[in-house]
């Protein structure tokens, strides 16, 4: 689903950075809505002036491998939610997403990854995305899918469940339309029983009950298809209702509750900017694609994907390579 507006083809490159850095803030505020933490998702081009670095790499955990990058106007991020306390030692990722904007295109990417997917990771061969954050922290993460799936990532932005939730029910909520098995199913897991099929505002406790409900329905990958459609949700729906006065404490919320490499700095005085920046052009995805994996371990708990062609696929996603 895409929102356009005509692009400048003669546009400078200061004037195309100046436009991606109000698109960043914009996608601050989405991560917050919607579970990903994309408020940290764009920044690093706003400058290293802090001098900020990251809780892993204070704590002496893996170091991310530097990358070429493949578009100077594409900056792709991984977000990770976790369900446990952000800190927490030895935590899996329970959402991994890729966050990628086009600066010159004006395009938002949204990828959803399964955390049970198989890939090889650097000193512990065959692991799930998840168990590779659990091992190394980001970091180890993000070195994972550079080498299995050839992208050039270099920051993360982390968070988990009870944050997002918070700083979802500072905007008052997210639309969601509900399945009949989706209602029931936030219901019994809130002991609640206020829900009904069709559409709804979620609270941001409903919210991540059911970005990570993994039962409903007959898809095996239905939680991402419902968090990327909570994603599209906030995106829509903040750049429609959301005011000056809302964005600041959300903001502030958002810097609190984030683990992240990027430098925060410099970026209240953008919040306001967002209100009015033009349409943008949104994608998503989730991987790995139907069709492209299997169930593998002794439960069937890992899915055994087709590495080079879901890789093929998410270049394709990311950096628009045909």
């Amino acid at each position: 689903m895409n929102e356009k507006h005509d692009k400048q083809p003669n546009e400078s490159k200061a004037e195309a950075l100046h436009r991606w850095l109000i698109r960043a803030i914009c996608c601050l505020g989405v991560a917050a809505l919607a579970g990903l933490a994309i408020g940290g998702v764009l920044l690093f081009r706003i400058g290293q002036m802090s001098g900020w670095s990251s809780p892993w790499e204070r704590d002496g955990q893996v170091e991310i491998y530097s990358q070429e990058q493949i578009d100077k106007f594409i900056t792709s991020v991984l977000i990770t939610v976790q369900n446990q306390p952000l800190g927490q030692a030895n935590a899996q990722a329970d959402m991994v997403f890729i966050a990628s904007f086009n600066a010159f295109e004006q395009r938002l990417s949204v990828v959803a990854l399964a955390g049970q997917t198989l890939a090889e990771v650097e000193g512990y061969g065959q692991k799930s995305l998840a168990e590779a954050f659990a091992l190394g922290g980001p970091g180890l993460l993000v070195n994972t899918m550079n080498k299995n799936f050839g992208l050039d990532l270099q920051n993360y932005a982390s968070t988990d469940t009870h944050s997002l939730a918070a700083m979802i029910d500072l905007l008052g909520g997210i639309q969601a339309q509900l399945t009949h098995s989706e209602a029931d199913y936030i219901n019994a897991a809130l002991g609640e029983g206020d829900l009904r099929a069709g559409r709804a505002t979620l609270t941001g406790t409903q919210s991540m009950v059911h970005a990570m409900d993994s039962l409903s329905g007959h898809n095996p990958l239905g939680n991402l298809e419902r968090s990327l459609a909570l994603v599209h949700s906030a995106i829509f729906n903040m750049r429609k209702t959301a005011t000056k006065e809302a964005m600041l404490p959300l903001l502030s919320l958002v810097f609190s509750n984030i683990q992240t490499n990027l430098d925060l700095t410099a970026l209240n005085d953008l919040g306001y900017e967002i209100l009015k920046a033009e349409e943008i052009e949104y994608a998503s995805l989730i991987l790995p694609a139907e069709g492209s994996w299997e169930a593998a371990g002794p439960n069937g708990e890992y899915l055994q994907a087709d590495v080079p062609a879901n890789a093929e696929l998410l270049r394709e996603t990311l950096y628009d390579a045909r």
